[in-house]
């Protein structure tokens, strides 16, 4: 095919059927990765095609620009800002846009076009911040459910900040598995207070009982749900509590108490900035006194201990 039109505006009066064919040729032109004499006559008429008032042309178009690995930033922004049906399966695939262009399509663009970026293959994580930040809902439900992807725990935090209220996708989130801990402990005390309500009027409990309640449930679910979790995200998560002052003897006991030997263990080493596997070598051998000293290394006053050593001792009678 010869794209040397004389006369480009001649286009305009050629039949539907022949516009969308000389779409899909101009298309091929500027896909190949070799050089072509064509080139320069094709991109002319690409932004002449883009122009078209037939949906089915600037189709045509965009999806044989897909595999392109170059484009003129114009033509890019002309088919990120069209329609959904010519946009979306661009923006889907196109490898013609750096992260900087995404990110500033996901800010500025439709949502169809935000659903489209989100569904892309390895979205760096700025993008995928970006989506997560001013996204809509579905485009944040397609990078949620994209498992190509990392997301970063500032991405998941925006996402339980602004749908803190949409269970299928806090559901959907929770399954990834990628999820740091502390994004899992907010997803499950977000449900601590509405579930606190409802043991208040189902049982006529005090408000503040029912949701003591609730939270000592939803505790220990995040207890279990951590203890699974690699060694590497739990000592993360345990040293961001222990940041803010929050590595308590409450927390310590709570874990003896649900059984979750791995935190108690790592808990330990974190507050005393030690080895995992050094502190867990010593509690293995089971004495009580081995403890308390770690646990006096540890800034915990006496009477402290005596109460975390009877937990202990009962977690250990109890195995």
């Amino acid at each position: 095919m010869s794209v040397n039109i004389k006369h480009v505006e001649e286009l305009r009066h050629i039949d539907l059927a022949a516009r969308v064919e000389i779409a899909r040729k101009v298309g091929k032109i500027l896909a190949k990765q070799n050089g072509s004499a064509d080139k320069a006559d094709a991109l002319e008429l690409a932004q002449i095609l883009m122009e078209d008032v037939a949906v089915s042309v600037r189709e045509a178009l965009s999806r044989e620009l897909q595999v392109c690995s170059f484009l003129p930033k114009d033509l890019v922004s002309k088919l990120a800002q069209d329609i959904d049906q010519v946009s979306m399966p661009f923006l889907m695939a196109s490898q013609a846009m750096d992260d900087a262009l995404l990110e500033d399509i996901v800010r500025s663009c439709s949502e169809g076009a935000q659903e489209a970026i989100a569904q892309r293959i390895g979205l760096p994580e700025a993008v995928s911040y970006a989506i997560s930040d001013v996204g809509c809902k579905s485009a944040v439900e397609s990078l949620v459910g994209n498992d190509t992807i990392e997301l970063s725990e500032r991405s998941c935090n925006r996402v339980v900040d602004r749908f803190p209220e949409e269970r299928s996708l806090m559901e959907k989130l929770a399954q990834r598995a990628d999820l740091p801990a502390s994004v899992v402990e907010r997803i499950i005390f977000k449900i601590s207070k509405r579930y606190g309500e409802y043991l208040s009027e189902k049982f006529g409990l005090a408000t503040d009982y029912a949701s003591y309640l609730a939270s000592m449930a939803n505790r220990q679910v995040f207890s279990r749900t951590l203890e699974m979790a690699p060694l590497s995200e739990i000592e993360n998560y345990l040293q961001q509590l222990n940041q803010v002052n929050s590595l308590t003897s409450d927390v310590l006991l709570s874990y003896l108490q649900n059984s979750n030997v791995k935190l108690f263990t790592m808990a330990i080493a974190v507050l005393l900035d030690r080895p995992y596997e050094a502190v867990e070598a010593r509690l293995n051998k089971g004495d009580k006194k081995v403890m308390a000293r770690l646990l006096e290394a540890a800034g915990f006053s006496k009477s402290v201990i005596g109460v975390l050593l009877i937990a202990y001792d009962r977690l250990i009678r109890g195995h």
